[in-house]
């Protein structure tokens, strides 16, 4: 039986490059004949000793949508629908470009209110870390148009970059998505990129031994497996059901919140806190629908209202925006508890954030530290004095070695695999997980820049998205008191100096209290107008 196929990114849906030659790649048996059709275009070509086939069309202009057809000689077919002709975007970095839609839906609401655009597409490739050699195809990803039911998952960057890209051409744009959050440059690099950089080259060169990988990945689990249910074990307001409120309010301390736990009592602290705090609602609002917004917290949470679970966060930095059930809030006196689980010692809730129950939908306002909200029928302020009560105390938890973050992992499992493949431009931003080594930033872009467009074969225009405002202390790890997020945005506006290279200027997108800072539109946008200019 024949066995032929596209590559995933040439799949369904998928959008090529306008005016570049187009390269269509796939696979099937060696040596087969395998004939592509495409627009009323045909190529025909042999597939090399891996199953591989190659063809190149002449450019085209936009248009569509077409069919993409592939026979080998023995009868094999494949069939990829609804090919676009218009702009391909590869956007690629860490969790701020991978910043995901549905984090932006109260700053952002109205973007949820429009139809299904087939000329906004997105291609996700799923993170896959490899260390041995690249892969001959990514493993994961499929053509998705913008629409209501699937814009939550977007990147939000990705998503404004292609809306305002329209606004300057109607022209069907695809966004190719390669990022994770918290990696470092180098997992994005090849061996010969990273050539000299010797410590890099030694950490990917461990992690190409099936065993060692897989005893780490292992022991992550273990870990946190371990440190969670030891924690829930010695818990005792797991015992006593503290969700309800009434111990820590007959006999916990106080503390005001919103702040860092290390300006108070609980400085250094790790384990479970439990926190409390009673709210009055008028009787216009009992029964009604509401959503809990509590910022951010430090490390994760389970949060409680009248005794009723209404919502967990299992890491620091998504905003806890929790619906509150139809009936649930009752006139008069409520009572909201949060069990906080602190892992390392850096406890917070965080400041500046809105802390309240909100009535009614409205659109989130910050001015780059307090946050707010506008439009909503009403806001009960729960910032204040909080009683609160220790469940457990504990170790600090491991430390988590994220496999995926290593040198050359995500050029292997994700980047190598499309290269070749004709793009408008490379937009990268990425930063934070490197600024411990800021000084070898500029030439670790220069080398990735020039490694990009060797493996693309062209000289592909790239845009760095330069590091926003932010108070450092935030993290409470190594930025040395902001000098090294300084110096990393001082090494990012280096990258102009290297030819066909852009610089987005984030300062006044970013977020003093907030690393993942939701105003995400005007880096989109100045992202579009660059790309729209060249």
């Amino acid at each position: 039986m024949s066995n032929i196929s596209f590559a995933r990114v040439f799949t369904s849906g998928a959008v090529l490059q306008r005016n570049k030659e187009i390269h269509i790649w796939g696979f099937a048996d060696r040596g087969r004949t395998v004939t592509v059709e495409f627009a009323r275009n045909k190529a025909q070509c042999k597939c090399d000793e891996n199953g591989r086939f190659d063809v190149r069309f002449s450019p085209m202009d936009k248009g569509g949508p077409y069919t993409l057809t592939a026979r080998d000689d023995k009868g094999g077919i494949a069939v990829s629908e609804d090919i676009m002709i218009g702009d391909v975007v590869i956007i690629s970095g860490q969790s701020n470009m991978e910043f995901p839609m549905i984090r932006v839906k109260e700053t952002y609401p109205w973007e949820w209110d429009n139809d299904r655009n087939e000329m906004i597409r997105t291609f996700k490739v799923t993170e896959n870390g490899v260390f041995k050699a690249p892969l001959d195809d990514v493993e994961t990803g499929e053509w998705i148009s913008a629409a209501p039911d699937t814009l939550d998952d977007y990147s939000a960057v990705g998503y404004f970059t292609a809306k305002h890209m329209r606004d300057h051409e109607d022209v069907c744009v695809g966004i190719i998505n390669l990022t994770l959050g918290g990696v470092i440059i180098e997992a994005f690099m090849s061996p010969q990129m990273l050539e000299g950089f010797d410590s890099a080259l030694a950490e990917a060169e461990k992690f190409k031994d099936d065993e060692y990988r897989q005893k780490i990945l292992k022991l992550n689990d273990e870990n946190a497996e371990r440190w969670r249910s030891n924690l829930d074990r010695d818990d005792v307001g797991l015992k006593d059901h503290y969700e309800d409120g009434k111990t820590i309010l007959e006999t916990g301390g106080q503390i005001a919140l919103p702040q860092f736990f290390s300006d108070t009592e609980l400085g250094g602290f790790v384990g479970s806190v439990w926190i409390a705090k009673k709210f009055n609602v008028p009787k216009e609002y009992a029964g009604k629908k509401a959503a809990l917004w509590l910022g951010t917290i430090t490390d994760y949470d389970f949060c409680y209202l009248n005794g009723e679970f209404i919502g967990t966060t299992d890491y620091c930095y998504p905003p806890r925006r929790y619906d509150i059930p139809e009936g649930l809030i009752r006139e008069g006196e409520n009572t909201v508890v949060v069990r906080i689980c602190v892992e390392k010692g850096f406890g917070r809730v965080t400041p500046g954030k809105l802390y309240g129950v909100v009535f009614g939908s409205g659109v989130r306002t910050t001015d780059g530290f307090t946050e707010g909200i506008d439009g909503a029928d009403h806001v009960i302020g729960l910032g204040g004095v909080w009683n609160y009560l220790i469940g457990a105390k504990c170790g600090a938890a491991e430390e988590t070695v994220f496999v995926n973050w290593k040198p050359t992992a995500l050029y292997n499992g994700m980047m190598a695999p499309l290269s070749g493949l004709s793009v408008k431009a490379f937009a990268y931003y990425q930063g934070e997980s490197n600024c411990g080594a800021f000084r070898d930033y500029a030439e670790l872009t220069k080398r990735f820049v020039e490694g990009i467009r060797k493996m693309w074969g062209e000289d592909i225009p790239y845009i760095c998205v330069e590091l926003p405002e932010f108070d450092a202390r935030m993290e409470e790890v190594s930025y040395d008191h902001g000098m090294a997020w300084r110096g990393l945005q001082a090494a990012q506006e280096e990258c102009v100096k290297i030819p066909g290279c852009y610089l987005v200027k984030a300062f006044g997108c970013g977020e003093l209290n907030d690393i993942h800072p939701q105003r995400k539109e005007p880096i989109g946008k100045d992202i579009a107008d660059i790309i729209s200019s060249l």
